[in-house]
């Protein structure tokens, strides 16, 4: 059995006669800490890198050293993750960092790295682009940056590295993927000198003295992808680079060899017309360098989301999709005749070239049928039964463990799954990812099935392609084989009828709800720092706010008691206790409602009430006195915005004045950073509009002129100031006209000369959060455009109902929310049942946990439970459809408390009750 990391140290520990240290073992990283071990804030630190072969050997030469000298480290907590951290996919700038040392001063780091580079000469290891190296081609690296974690939020409200200057102020430690030492950091070995290049600085970059790099197309840990212009023939060309040790397997294969093998089955299928042809191979500093034909056009991913973009309705016409399917079926036959599985063949692997004629590329996945081959692919493309041979879901390039025998290569029905998911993206924009179930899983095709189900009635190209769909994505002996497609396609497509819209079957969404809430409460962890656990992808943030943390869900408890909930009673008691608590430890207090303080007041305000809790309640609102006001940002998610929205929401629930006040102050505060702003959105309503907003950085809700418009607009409305009206009425008309029309729908831009797509349909970006404030915008003006616009928002929320992700800020929970917002305010029926096909749509996408049915969060593999970015913000859709209410974390239409005893109506949205009466929102 191979020696783990942790024998190794303990080893090392044994031989000194080492006592009193402690080896601490995490998700990622074993910390080995000496005796009264007290870590420096920050300075130079070493790191050693490896791979997933060499690291024990590294380990072996290095441990002693750092015994020897009682220096704190820590190292990969076993061979997977050492796996992770150097395959092609890890994060460029971290990758390859195997064992941190933490030495106690400059001098022990002068002697620790000669020492640590003898004792590991000649092993491999991969370069730490963040880092510089001791000497080269030594694994050992330097760099400067914090020790110990920072406590520190940023501005934008998530815990970052700081380091602090000789002057006390305080920078980001930044992790580039280049050595970005503080300017005031003094280097502690003398710097090398720079190698001749022969190349003046600014000039060209010219490789193998024949291809001038014109740009770079994308960076990997891999290497980069260049466009290049050959100088012998003045054409254009693809130039793909391999760093050394990357992707290492333990056959000493890493990520060069893989780009050697893809331009030996490039060669092979080029010929058959399906794939660029090889120009040459080479090596030029250790790196190798793949030249190719350059294939002028996009990929599959990008010419789906444009043409649906530019289609009226946003569909993929049927004889365009079924054209595509015939060539994507043959192309795949002749990789199969030419003795190939491709393994990971997916929307970004395809290239479109002119005449809409696909082309496979990086086929570096592609394997004999013959040979063994570590498991590789693309979960949501590639066949889950192939993926399902990992050990560990996600780790695609590594080796399945130290010294493990690939496993033989797949059949070529893997392939015909990832057709079949590749044509159901490209047909509808759905990604088919489906988060894994916990045993007993269900088949991966029913699953598909589901999906295609919810997505068929809005999209013929689907409806005339779903056998065939269905037939590839099968499991077991059902699935399609190539030539049964293929028989299939020498039809021609049958005009499928137009179905009703997918709606939830019985009690769907009641179990949701209940499954939903009965997670929470079995993951919850009162003890901990997070109140519900973090999933690892998202960022470090204030563990009390809305976005990721407890305020969130703590709303939406609150929101389920006050709906006849009364199992989640304990569980909010709970909830708002811990929340209690955490608000009075020391740290930075942000303004924001989403990313700051102020969401966490008005949820703990909100659900102090709701149980009854008059004292929890007056400790909320004092807390929320205290929320410093002075921001620079205007925002709803990190700024004045949101942190108005919470002092006017308090002000109706407590009558209190104070808070009517600051929200007055947030106000102005917000108009003099958008009014005085040198740049922000282009205002193209002209100059009888008023255009104090024009100063925001970008049109959507989140952090946008939508959001800023919605605070004013409440504000202006509630407390008798006209002019904050008349200011989020001129955004409006702005609003409406930077609206691109999609047919009988409307896109926005994300901002002014964004390059990002014109047809985002978010909440925080794009058509769902500019809706969410025309309607409210036309409640209060009575303006028809308003309406107008804010219903063609809604037709492209629903339109996107299937191929947008889950969550409520990036996603089909939040978009719905605009769907019974309009329903609230016109009385149409029709939004309310388009909103229930939405939550139809989130209902095929359900995982199944420990029996119960859970909506993933929107990285589409996990559950988390956040309101903004996960469960959270689902179930608070799902209480507000069956049990009705206003929309959370909006003030809409309500007035003071004490100054009425009735509930009160104005252009459909609810006003407040009297005070003392609990109400969602």
């Amino acid at each position: 059995m191979t020696e783990s990391y942790q024998a190794i140290v303990g080893n090392a520990l044994g031989r000194r006669s080492a006592t009193g240290w402690t080896l601490r073992d995490g998700e990622t990283w074993c910390m080995v800490t000496p005796p009264r071990h007290a870590p420096r804030q920050q300075g130079w630190k070493l790191h050693l890198s490896a791979t997933a072969a060499s690291a024990a050997d590294v380990l072996r030469g290095a441990a002693p050293v750092l015994v020897a000298h009682a220096c704190a480290f820590k190292c990969a907590v076993s061979p997977r993750v050492t796996a992770e951290l150097t395959s092609v996919r890890a994060p460029r700038a971290q990758s390859g960092k195997f064992l941190t040392a933490y030495p106690v001063d400059d001098d022990q780091l002068r002697v620790l790295a000669e020492e640590l580079h003898t004792a590991t000469l000649g092993l491999a290891g991969p370069a730490i682009l963040s880092d510089r190296r001791y000497r080269p081609d030594s694994v050992v690296h330097y760099r400067y940056g914090c020790f110990a974690r920072p406590r520190e939020l940023n501005d934008e409200g998530i815990y970052e590295s700081r380091l602090q200057a000789p002057d006390g102020t305080f920078v980001a430690d930044e992790r580039n993927p280049w050595f970005s030492p503080p300017p005031w950091a003094r280097p502690p070995f003398a710097e090398p000198a720079p190698a001749p290049s022969g190349r003046r600085r600014g000039a060209p970059v010219l490789l193998a003295g024949r291809y001038v790099v014109r740009e770079a197309i994308r960076h990997s840990n891999r290497g980069g992808v260049y466009r290049a212009r050959d100088r012998r023939t003045g054409e254009d060309v693809l130039v793909k680079e391999a760093r050394p040790h990357i992707g290492a397997t333990a056959d000493g294969k890493d990520a060069r060899h893989w780009l050697r093998y893809e331009a030996d089955v490039l060669a092979r299928l080029a010929p058959l017309g399906i794939a660029p042809a090889v120009g040459e191979v080479f090596e030029s500093g250790g790196h190798v360098f793949l030249v190719e034909d350059l294939i002028d056009g996009e990929s599959l991913q990008r010419w789906t989301t444009d043409r649906m973009a530019r289609h009226p309705e946003g569909l993929i016409p049927v004889p365009v999709a079924w054209r595509l399917a015939r060539e994507l079926t043959r192309l795949v036959g002749l990789a199969h005749s030419a003795g190939f599985v491709l393994r990971d063949l997916k929307p970004g692997n395809i290239m479109m070239a002119s005449g809409d004629t696909p082309v496979l590329v990086d086929m570096e996945c592609a394997v004999r049928v013959d040979e063994r081959a570590h498991v590789v692919g693309t979960h949501g493309f590639t066949a889950p039964e192939y993926l399902e041979r990992l050990d560990r879901p996600g780790a695609l390039d590594g080796p399945a463990g130290q010294g493990d025998e690939p496993p033989p290569a797949p059949g070529p029905e893997v392939d015909c799954y990832s057709l079949g998911a590749t044509l159901l993206y490209a047909t509808t924009g759905i990604v088919p990812l489906l988060a894994e179930d916990s045993p007993p899983r269900r088949a991966a095709g029913d699953r598909i099935a589901a999906l295609v189900d919810t997505a068929a009635p809005a999209a013929p190209a689907l409806r005339a392609l779903a056998p065939l769909v269905l037939g590839l994505t099968a499991d077991g002996p059902g699935r399609w084989p190539l030539e049964k497609a293929a028989a299939f396609l020498r039809g021609e497509p049958v005009g499928k009828p137009v179905s009703a819209g997918p709606q939830p079957p019985p009690g769907a969404l009641g179990r949701l709800l209940a499954d939903g809430l009965a997670h929470l409460a079995a993951t919850a962890d009162p003890a901990g720092e997070h109140l519900w656990p973090k999933p690892r992808s998202a960022p470090s943030t204030d563990p009390c706010n809305v976005q990721l943390g407890a305020a969130g869900v703590l709303g939406v408890l609150a929101r389920a008691v006050r709906s006849g909930g009364t199992a989640a009673e304990p569980l909010l008691r709970t909830a708002a206790g811990w929340l209690d608590r955490r608000l009075t430890l020391p740290g930075r207090i942000l303004p924001g409602l989403y990313f700051g303080r102020s969401g966490a007041a008005w949820a703990l305000h909100d659900a102090a009430r709701t149980l009854g809790d008059e004292e929890t309640a007056l400790r909320a609102g004092a807390y929320a006195l205290r929320i410093p006001l002075a921001s620079r940002n205007p925002d709803v998610c990190h700024g004045l915005a949101g942190a108005g929205l919470a002092q006017l929401h308090l002000w109706h629930t407590t009558g209190d004045r104070r808070f009517a006040d600051r929200a007055s102050s947030c106000a102005d505060a917000l108009l003099r950073l958008t009014t005085g702003a040198e740049h922000g959105v282009d205002w193209a309503a002209g100059p009888e509009h008023r255009r104090e907003l024009a100063g925001s950085a970008l049109y959507g809700f989140g952090h946008g002129v939508a959001g800023n418009a919605a605070f004013l607009l409440a504000a202006g409305r509630d407390l008798a100031r006209p002019d904050l009206v008349d200011i989020a009425t001129g955004a409006g008309h702005a609003l409406c006209a930077v609206a691109e029309p999609r047919g009988d729908a409307a896109a926005w831009p994300k901002g002014p000369g964004r390059a990002e797509r014109t047809d985002l349909n978010f909440w925080c970006h794009g058509a769902s959060g500019v809706g969410t404030f025309l309607v409210r915008l036309w409640a209060v003006t009575g303006h028809a455009p308003f309406l107008e616009h804010a219903d063609r928002a809604a037709r492209l929320v629903y339109r996107d109902r299937c191929r947008t992700g889950t969550s409520s800020c990036h996603g089909a929970a939040g978009n719905a929310q605009l769907l019974l917002d309009l329903a609230d305010a016109t009385g149409e029926a029709r939004y309310r049942a388009q909103a229930a096909e939405v939550a139809a749509c989130l209902y095929a996408r359900a995982v199944r946990r420990d029996g119960r049915l859970l909506v993933p969060d929107e990285t589409l593999r996990d559950v988390g439970a956040g309101y903004h970015v996960g469960l959270a913000g689902v179930l608070d859709l799902l209480l507000r459809l069956e049990h009705g209410g206003g929309r959370s974390w909006l003030v809409d239409a309500r007035r003071p408390a004490g100054t009425s005893t009735k509930e009160t109506h104005v252009d459909g949205i609810p006003r407040a009750r009297t005070p003392g009466t609990a109400r969602d929102g």
